[in-house]
């Protein structure tokens, strides 16, 4: 309608003996609204591609709630659910120090030490503040916590495609995928109230705010947002020590390609300290210990936060002595050389068994007669 008003308006102002001007104003128009109403398309389907995602990532994963009512699935689910029962009634001190003597009968389990609490004390915290507003049982809390956050983990997703592609198409495209995707849906079910339906959110909104630390020199707070994200990650799953290590070989690489910069090394000095410091003092302090620092799995980044720390010393020092690059080079080369030999003698007087070996599931990958068949 508007691309005809707008011709009939040329038409009439134009007139009839100049058909040449005519046809190319009247093309020039059509291409205008064309160009429009195309861009207006585009931005309402990704619009509606990212709701239904969201929409559809809740709707599916209560189909088994819709169907069978508010069950809780699984082995695992029902102690989680009991854990968390038992965090409600009686506190996080007593929690911590549960000794539940109706499992692993006749030997019994100390839950505080083999625990990961972060399932139990989320669930807790969304119990006591829906309590007052609009109180929901304890089950129904564990039953629908998985769908919930499979949301998150979707809004997640798309930001994270969004962050290293900048195409909106590219995020509305993750964000319908990861709504759907097998491997996620089946652990983040309704019902499922296990361990990995809040550790994945957990995984993905980690590595998203690690890539919004690097965009500009002033992204530097969501370092300390990924910190947290990555605290509560370890609280949550073993799985952390993946997300440690992609997120160390990242920063590494990047030191490698000789990409390092003020930026990167604030965003990682500060992503590093807080996460480690939530490992080491969190609520999951007495299952990790001081495996940071004593485990082959998780020196990696350890040795990268280092380094960096190095790198960043050298130029400052080189800033102040105005070097020039080779002579920058060089002392950094003289600087890694020496602290390698200092951590190598340090590494030497070290008890034996201070640091633990990779662990059975690792040397499965390579060594054959740790091969055993079994998946897990």
């Amino acid at each position: 309608i508007i691309v005809l008003a707008r011709g009939f308006q040329v038409v009439a102002g134009a007139g009839f003996g100049r058909s040449r001007a005519l046809s190319n104003t009247l093309s020039n128009c059509i291409q205008t609204q064309m160009s429009i109403l195309s861009t207006s398309f585009g931005a309402n389907a990704r619009l509606v591609t990212v709701v239904v995602g969201v929409v559809a990532s809740v709707q599916i994963r209560l189909f088994s709630v819709e169907e069978y009512g508010k069950v809780i699935h699984e082995f695992d689910p029902w102690f989680n659910y009991r854990a968390t029962e038992y965090l409600v009634d009686h506190g996080w001190r007593a929690f911590q120090a549960w000794f539940d003597d109706a499992v692993w009968y006749p030997l019994g389990r100390h839950v505080g030490s083999t625990t990961y609490p972060a399932l139990q004390l989320t669930a807790a915290a969304i119990h006591t503040l829906l309590e007052k507003a609009m109180p929901l049982p304890l089950i129904d809390v564990c039953v629908l916590l998985p769908a919930g956050f499979g949301a998150i983990a979707t809004i997640g997703t798309g930001l994270l495609a969004w962050e290293v592609t900048f195409c909106p198409n590219a995020a509305a495209a993750a964000t319908a995928i990861m709504a759907i995707l097998p491997a996620h849906l089946m652990r983040s079910v309704a019902g499922g109230f296990d361990n990995e339906c809040i550790a994945v959110p957990a995984i993905v909104w980690t590595f998203y705010l690690w890539v919004r630390a690097l965009r500009s020199d002033r992204s530097w707070p969501f370092a300390i947002l990924c910190g947290m994200s990555y605290s509560y990650l370890v609280a949550a799953w073993g799985g952390y020590i993946f997300a440690l290590n992609v997120i160390g070989v990242h920063a590494a690489l990047l030191l490698l390609l000789g990409r390092c910069s003020c930026r990167l090394w604030r965003a990682y000095t500060l992503w590093y300290l807080i996460g480690t410091s939530g490992a080491l003092f969190g609520p999951a302090r007495y299952l990790v210990g001081w495996l940071p620092f004593q485990s082959l799995e998780q020196l990696g980044p350890a040795g990268v936060f280092a380094v960096m720390q190095l790198w960043q010393v050298t130029e400052r020092f080189s800033k102040r002595k105005k070097l020039d690059a080779e002579q920058t080079k060089l002392l950094r080369i003289q600087v890694l050389v020496a602290a390698a030999l200092i951590s190598a003698l340090l590494l030497t007087l070290l008890p034996d068994g201070f640091v633990s070996p990779f662990s059975a599931r690792v040397r499965g990958l390579f060594i054959k007669h740790t091969r055993t068949g079994n998946p897990l």
